[in-house]
């Protein structure tokens, strides 16, 4: 029999493993400690009620929510009835047939050429004995089925808290953009003021002061702008809690208090394996397929039932249920596929092909998260280097600022 079942194609994609993928140099430069991998709710760590509140509106009321709720009940479902089988199938079966019977066939008078009504009440039994495990394995499937949209529901989550924690991110770095942009501003007034008054005086011609004041309307330009984004902000977050634009015209300006050390866990990106949600899900569909291509697999053994029964039967309503009527059997039945050995191939090669179409979105699955991790490490890296850099060119640009409005003040200059 087992030569029967068309064999898997040796070069079937397989899934890679984590340790594969070279990283260790990419990482080199990231701090990381035993206990970094964050909480449930790891928004928490930055302080802000207000951000605490929108993430649990957006968890409350997000449509992407409801949906990976709805396809995990699908699943689920599916599961049920794949479920079903494995146990005894038991029904009560009742049926009443009016014909009229052959006078040359085994009937006896008063039967025999004459119209009767035929009765059958039973109840019939039913067990698959699944010697070659085809139920098991597609309960088995199902199974990791609910698995792997579990784990859909709880990569939908994170995603929509990251959506949510960008944003909110997003909208305090425009606060700060608005902030330089309105200092830019008064910087830009003061200047203006100090040329007209040079100009006043007969120290700077007229297009000096036209320079200043377009200087002026452009950072007031930026300022707008930079207003704009704020609102357009505002509008986002509304969107992602559910609630629409105008409840984000009801936050205020963040205050975040980000944590003063960022560091890794010690087993990445080893452990990304278990603890992302979307690389979880995608290892339980390369196994819900693994047991669909063993089930499609048995499909070509033969199948042993056991049914039996037991009720009343007569030829005629009003004896039916008498003593005499009763009847009652028991055996098994068997079958082997034989002509339609096409049709289990074909879903078998099927089986195959989403077996690795599952492997193949599982290795991209996770060649992108390590390297997302790869480029997180990377990015904040540059931007601490950028940061110290940068306060070292605010200072020496404060400083060249204040000495040059001195000396303009004082005639020494002749243009900021």
């Amino acid at each position: 029999m087992a030569g029967c079942v068309h064999e898997r194609d040796g070069h079937a994609a397989r899934p890679i493993a984590a340790s594969s993928l070279a990283y260790d140099r990419t990482l080199a430069t990231a701090q990381i400690n035993e206990a970094a991998w964050p909480d449930d709710k790891w928004w928490h760590a930055y302080g802000d009620a207000q951000l605490d509140a929108l993430m649990t509106e957006a968890l409350a009321g997000s449509p992407s929510l409801q949906i990976a709720q709805a396809r995990l009940r699908q699943a689920q479902a599916v599961a049920t009835s794949a479920a079903a089988p494995r146990l005894p199938n038991t029904t009560v079966d009742a049926e009443t047939t009016r014909q009229r019977y052959s006078a040359n066939s085994i009937y006896p008078p008063p039967f025999a050429g004459n119209w009767c009504t035929d009765g059958r009440v039973a109840l019939d039994f039913s067990y698959d004995l699944d010697f070659w495990g085809h139920n098991r394995e597609v309960l088995e499937s199902a199974r990791a089925g609910v698995r792997a949209a579990e784990a859909d529901r709880a990569a939908a989550r994170l995603a929509l808290t990251v959506a949510v924690a960008r944003a909110y991110f997003n909208f305090s770095l425009q606060f700060a953009l608005l902030d330089i942009a309105n200092a830019s501003l008064v910087q830009q007034n003061t200047i203006l003021d100090l040329t007209q008054q040079r100009a006043s005086r007969g120290l700077e011609n007229i297009a000096r002061v036209k320079q200043s004041e377009g200087s002026v309307a452009l950072t007031r330009a930026g300022v707008r702008y930079e207003e704009a984004a704020i609102r357009t902000v505002r509008a986002q977050l509304g969107a992602l809690v559910g609630a629409g634009p105008d409840r984000g015209m009801d936050l205020q300006r963040p205050a975040l208090q980000p944590p003063q050390k960022i560091e890794l866990p010690t087993a990445l990106p080893a452990d990304l394996l278990g603890r992302r949600p979307d690389i979880v899900a995608q290892r339980w569909r390369v196994e819900s397929a693994t047991r669909g291509i063993s089930a499609a697999e048995v499909a070509f053994y033969p199948n042993v039932n056991l049914a039996a029964f037991a009720g009343f039967q007569a030829i005629g309503l009003g004896s039916l249920f008498n003593g005499g009527s009763a009847i009652a059997g028991a055996g098994p039945a068997v079958s082997l596929p034989i002509f339609n050995r096409r049709q289990l191939r074909g879903a078998l090669q099927l089986q195959q092909a989403q077996y690795d179409y599952a492997v193949a979105q599982y290795n991209q699955t996770l060649i992108d998260a390590v390297n997302e991790v790869a480029n997180v490490v990377t990015n904040w890296d540059g931007l601490v280097k950028e940061s110290d850099e940068a306060r070292i060119a605010e200072d020496a640009a404060q400083s060249a600022y204040s000495i040059s409005k001195d000396r303009y003040r004082a005639g020494l200059d002749n243009y900021l």
